[in-house]
Formats: structure tokens, sequence, C-alpha cells
């Protein structure tokens, strides 16, 4: 066999990265910050508080479940990324077949243009304050100018994610540190207004804090058309929300340009910055704008949240944590369809923005709850199934891919595996003998165990010495195929390295000059009003320099 030839048949969209493409440590801080620093967090954040839970239920409750995460990121997911340099979506194609592929890439697409189409919904939901547009209640658009704002967003989107990685990366660099010291305005501005909206005395100590958000935000009933959880459900909900990126492998995806599996534990920085700090900021922001404008949270969007709390920069801040949100589901779901269509990333890329643009149009896309709910029932249980090909069947004496060197198209212990664990799932939900936040545990272990078990009846463990060295030999000559052509790819650099370390520089002590105006809100320096009028023009210079330094980086280049 010419395993050169063989090689070079091999489709990009299923072959590892090569060498060159491996990413630095500050893409992953991007990404992860920008993806999980975001609009979803005004929208959980906000429902967190009507479940009837206390305060201090919650901040145990996120700490663990963040922590467990991380831990499913870094320690899963991270490992065989690396291991393999492929997306799941292309991954999938040895372990479970090329039929199994394309369903499961056909669900997980669907799966993350909805994710994406529910942040534009969102974010239309702050440029409606601005443009008066009216609130959006029912399932399908009522106002014309809603439509147009979702497309306008859309566009945007489609444009950042067309250009891969990196360009996710970059624009998500750009956008959290400044996202971040909004999530801080959260305590700093808005926890003076609810004191003074409660005849608060003040906050002198930790107690203090504590006793305010027990007695005005998480105060432990439950808001008309809530339901009553506990610490344990909080637990749950934070280490299921990302279940389908984590132990569902689908952030393979963006782990394959990671330098070390260790860059997992990256995921901390969106874990805790994200899902702990910004629920907490959510949350207080919610509460506190139910207070003002009279009304049940549940009715209240993200727009007249943060509006009410933070003026026209908490409407910025829903649209920006919405774009990157949106923008690396969408590259998911060009990556998913692409092994299914073989039509390039960016031109699939467009007709994935156009549908979500389409979806995101229609106000019921904001029901994040329910998407998140249905993914991580529905979508990680193939995780389970390819960890434990990956890692568990070579050290029980089976062979990893042992289903494509039998032929089969469909891996059946794979499907039989899936269909189990989605008809636990069914039960489960029509009995309600189990919460959802915590079935996807038991769900994810069954479809393991009843994969591993299978698997081993069905010829794991027969011997494919012959099948695994030709595929191994192969492998590498694909490497050095791909080693050759990066020798032959030409090196750029930034033409104006002074002027892009300026305009940086610059952005830096702006966002320096936010959050310390910011803290001084808290400390009684400066009114919450005073800030909601200037924080906007800080804002807008931040993103002017940050903008700046980053086009001229990446767009003004030459080569060396």
């Amino acid at each position: 066999m010419n395993y050169r030839e063989e090689a070079k048949k091999i489709p990009a969209e299923d072959r590892p990265i090569s060498r060159k493409e491996v990413s630095g440590l500050g893409n992953f801080f991007g990404i992860y910050g920008g993806e999980h620093i975001a609009a979803t967090e005004f929208v959980i954040g906000a429902t967190l508080v009507t479940l009837g839970v206390k305060a201090s239920d919650i901040f145990l409750g996120l700490f663990v479940g963040n922590i467990l995460a991380t831990l499913t990121y870094a320690l899963i997911c991270a490992p065989i990324a690396v291991d393999t340099r492929l997306t799941l979506y292309s991954y999938l194609k040895k372990v479970m077949g090329p039929y199994m592929q394309k369903i499961y890439n056909a669900v997980w697409g669907l799966a993350s243009i909805a994710m994406a189409a529910s942040m534009l919904t969102v974010s239309a939901s702050a440029v409606r304050e601005i443009f008066g547009i009216k609130l959006q209640t029912e399932w399908y658009p009522t106002d014309v100018k809603f439509i147009l704002v979702v497309v306008v967003l859309g566009v945007i989107v489609t444009l950042v994610a067309a250009n891969g990685f990196e360009a996710v990366a970059k624009f998500s660099s750009v956008c959290v540190p400044w996202m971040i010291i909004v999530f801080l305005a959260g305590f700093c501005v808005v926890i003076p207004q609810l004191m003074e909206i409660t005849g608060s005395s003040g906050i002198h100590s930790f107690g203090d804090f504590m006793d305010l958000m027990n007695t005005s935000v998480w105060n432990g009933e439950v808001v008309e058309g809530g339901q009553k959880l506990t610490v344990f459900h909080v637990i749950g909900f934070a280490w299921m929300c990302n279940l389908a990126y984590h132990g569902g492998l689908n952030d393979m995806a963006l782990f394959r340009y990671a330098k070390s599996a260790k860059y997992g534990f990256v995921t901390c920085y969106g874990m805790f910055v994200g899902h702990f700090f910004a629920w907490g900021s959510a949350g207080i922001m919610g509460a506190t704008a139910a207070i003002m404008l009279n009304q049940s949270l549940l009715i209240l969007d993200s727009g007249a949240v943060t509006s009410a709390v933070l003026g026209s920069t908490g409407l910025l801040a829903v649209i920006i944590a919405g774009w990157t949100t949106a923008n690396p589901n969408i590259y998911r779901a060009s990556l998913a369809y692409e092994t299914i269509f073989q039509v390039s990333s960016k031109k699939l890329t467009y007709v994935v923005g156009a549908f979500m643009t389409i979806v995101g149009c229609f106000p019921i896309a904001m029901n994040i709850m329910t998407i998140v709910n249905v993914i991580v029932l529905v979508v990680p249980s193939v995780g389970a199934i390819v960890f434990a090909e990956h890692w568990i069947i070579p050290k029980i004496g089976g062979t990893r891919y042992w289903a494509a060197y039998k032929g089969w198209k469909i891996n059946y212990a794979g499907l039989a595996a899936w269909l189990v664990a989605l008809g636990f799932v069914a039960v489960m939900t029509v009995t309600k003998a189990m919460h959802s936040y915590f079935m996807f545990l038991p769900t994810y272990l069954l479809a393991m165990v009843t994969y591993l078990v299978l698997a081993c009846l069905m010829g794991a463990r027969d011997d494919y010495t012959a099948q695994a060295e030709e595929d191994r030999k192969v492998q590498e000559a694909l490497a050095q195929i791909q080693d050759e052509e990066d020798h032959k790819t030409e090196t750029v650099h930034t033409k104006y390295p002074g002027a892009q370390k300026a305009a940086a520089y610059a952005s830096y002590a702006v966002l320096a000059v936010f959050a310390v105006f910011t803290v001084m809100v808290l400390l009684g320096n400066v009114a919450p009003d005073t800030w909601k009028n200037v924080s906007l023009v800080i804002s807008i210079a931040y993103f002017v320099l940050g903008g700046t330094a980053t086009y001229i980086k990446f767009a003004l280049t030459e080569k060396a």
C-alpha cells in the first residue's frame, strides 16, 4: 500500500490540525472568557433568583458545580482533543462510523444554531430598548424593527465566525476584559441602588453583604411560576450547564489547537468569572431591576434589566455578550455540517448564519434554559461513548476504532448505547422520577457502561493488529505531508508594531480607569447615575482603541 497516497485521500475536515496551527494560551483565555462571560449569564443569573434558594446555597452550589465543570473540561475533553487533534465531528467517523457521524453532527449542528439564535434574540432585547421596539411577548415577532435588528446582529456574528478559530478568539479577547468590568458593576453600581430602594443601612462586613443578598436577592422564596430547589440542584445545574461541551466533547473543536491538555484548566476562567461571578452579578441586577420597575423578574428581558440598573452601558453589554457566545456556536455548527456536505467551512458558516438569523427573529428562541436542558440530555451520551472508546477500550484488551476495522458504517454498539441513554432520559422525564439537573450523570455513566459491554460482545477485543498498523502508517504519512505544507507557508508580521502596541496600551489604560471608576461607586465616591452617564463614553473609547490594536496586528500585515 502507498501510505502517502492514502493519506492524500483523507478529506481536509477529517485531518488533524498541523503542528503550525497549534495556538497559544492567550487565545483560550479569550475564547473561554468570551463564551462564558456572555449573554446567557444575564438570563441564567436572573433565573436563579426565581428558584427559591438562599444566597448561601447559590454561592456554595455554584462554587462546587463550576469546579466539577472545570475538571471535566481538563480531564475528559482536553486530553482527547490534544491526543487526536481532531474535532469530535470528524473523530466520530472513526469511532461511530460515517452514518452515525452524520446523524449526530446534524443533531448537534441544529443545537448549536439554536443556542446561537438564542443569543441573537437576547442581544436584540437590548437594542429593543434603544429603538423603542415593543416587548416581544409572543413566540413570533410582532415588530418589523425587531427583525431588522436581529438581521444586523446576525450578519456581524456570521462574518466573525466565518473567519475561523483565530477570528473568534481575537474578537472575544477584546470584549472579555470589558465584560468583566460590566459584571463587576453588577456589584459595585447596582448594590448601592439596591440598598437605597430597600432601605438597607449599608454594608460594613461580609455578614452585612450576605444579609442583603438573603433578604433582597436570593431570599429563599419561589417567584410565582418558579420552582423550589436546593443547593444540590444548583451544583447539578452549574456542572451540567456546559456538559455538551466538556463531557460531551464538543469543545474538542477548540482544544485540538491547544499546545497541552493542561490548557483545559483555562476553562476555570470562564467557569468562575462567568458562571460564578457573572451569574451572581446578573442575579443582583435582575432582583434590583424587578424592585425598581415593580414587575416580576419572569417577564423582564435582559435589555429591560440592564437598562434599569446600568443604563446604556448595560444594553451594550447584552449586545456584546450575545455576539461572543453566538460566534463559537456558529463556528461549531459549521464544522459539524462540514463533515456532512463537504463544503468549505466558510461557505457553510454563511448558510448556517443565515439559518441562525431566521430562527433568532422568533422571540421563543430566548428560552435558553429549555435549549440547555434539551442539549445536555440528548447530546453528551455520545461523548461518554467516545471517551470509553478512546481510553477504556484499549485498557481492557480491546482495539480503538475496532468497528471501523470491521468495515461497519455504523458502530452498532455505539448506536445501541446512545438509544439506551435516550430511553432512560425519556422515561425519567415522563415519569418525573428525577430532576433534569441530576439526570445527566446517570445518563452519561449508563451510556458508557452499556457501550463497553456491547463493544466487548461485538468484537472490540478481536485481533486488529494489521489494520491498526496500516492506520498508524497512513497517519504518519499525513503528518509528514502537513509538515511539508507548513514549511511552504509564509509567515506574516504586523506592519506597524509600534502603533499596535500604543493602541493596545492605551486600551488597557482606559480599561483600568473604567475599573477604578466602577469601584468608586461602591465606595460612595461616585453616584450610580454619574456612572451610567459616563461609562458608555469610556466603553466606546476602549473598544475603539482595542479594536484598532487588533486590526493593526492581524489585518495590517506583511509577509516575512
